[in-house]
C-alpha cells in the first residue's frame, strides 16, 4: 500500500459454522491460545483432540471469530476451511487481513467472504480490498468446488509490491 508501513493482523469472523486446520511452521507445540485470540462467544469453539482443527458455530443468538496475537508488515497468510453444508442463506463466513483496528476508518483490508447459500446452488466467495479505508473492489467468483465437502486452503500473499 504504497510506502506507508501498516502492522496486520489475520483474523477469522466465523458467524456460520466453519471448521479450520492451522499449523504453525517451527511451533509443533503451540496451541490455538498461545497465537491466537477469540473474539465473540468462548463457548462457541471447540477443539480436536489433537489441537489442530476449530470447530465455530453460531446460533440464533451470537456467533464467533479469532484474531492472531502478533501482527504482521508483510506476508503469506494461508487457512485451510471446511464451511458448514445444507442450507446457510444470509449467513457470512469471513476470512481477512486488515490493518490495526484503531486507524479505522482508514484501514486497509483484504477479504475473503463465503457467502452463505440455499442447499443444491452453488457457492460463491466474494472479495474485496481496501486501501484507506475506501473498498469498491468487491468481486464474486462461484466455486467449482463443493467447500463443504473437505477442508480446502485460502491463502493471501501480500509484499511490498503485490497482493496475491
Amino acid at each position: 500500500m504504497g510506502s506507508r508501513r501498516r502492522d496486520l493482523r489475520a483474523l477469522a469472523a466465523a458467524v456460520a459454522a466453519l471448521l479450520l486446520s492451522c499449523s504453525f511452521r517451527g511451533a509443533s507445540a503451540s496451541s490455538f491460545g498461545d497465537n491466537f485470540e477469540i473474539t465473540g462467544a468462548e463457548d462457541h469453539v471447540k477443539t480436536s483432540a489433537d489441537g489442530q482443527t476449530w470447530y465455530l458455530y453460531l446460533d440464533n443468538k451470537t456467533g464467533v471469530g479469532f484474531q492472531t496475537k502478533e501482527r504482521y508488515l508483510f506476508g503469506w497468510f494461508s487457512m485451510k476451511l471446511k464451511l458448514v453444508g445444507n442450507d446457510s442463506a444470509g449467513v457470512v463466513t469471513a476470512y481477512y487481513m486488515c490493518s490495526d483496528v484503531d486507524a479505522a476508518p482508514q484501514r486497509d483490508e483484504l477479504d475473503f467472504e463465503f457467502l452463505g447459500n440455499r442447499t443444491g446452488q452453488p457457492y460463491i466467495i466474494q472479495t474485496n480490498v481496501y486501501h484507506n479505508g475506501v473498498g469498491g473492489r468487491e468481486m464474486r467468483h462461484s466455486l467449482w468446488f463443493d467447500p463443504t465437502a473437505d477442508f480446502h486452503t485460502y491463502a493471501i500473499l501480500w509484499n511490498a509490491k503485490h497482493i496475491v
